[in-house]
């Protein structure tokens, strides 16, 4: 088994964070129309059930009515399918 090594750091400015971040607006402005979203998760770096359990609450503090995330497959046209989360508004 391999252990991580550990660096010094001497300037805090050198240090990049690396964060995903929800397209909050999208997502209200196509909850707003249609009720439902999908939002695509990536295979290089899949998002926490805690973040998209977060990321509901927000969206249903900003809407003001209560959102449901749940983790689904979504079918294309061309029969593949995309992995990734759903937001839809409890009515």
């Amino acid at each position: 088994m391999s252990i991580g090594k550990v660096h010094r750091v001497k300037d805090r400015k050198q240090l990049i964070k690396h964060y995903r971040i929800i397209p909050y607006s999208e997502l209200v402005d196509v909850l707003k129309k249609d009720s439902i979203a999908f939002f695509e998760d990536s295979a290089e770096q899949r998002l926490k059930r805690q973040t998209i359990h977060k990321a509901a609450r927000k969206l249903s503090e900003m809407l003001g009515k209560k959102v449901i995330a749940e983790k689904t497959l979504l079918r294309l046209e061309n029969g593949e399918s995309m992995e990734g989360y759903s937001f839809s508004v409890k009515e």
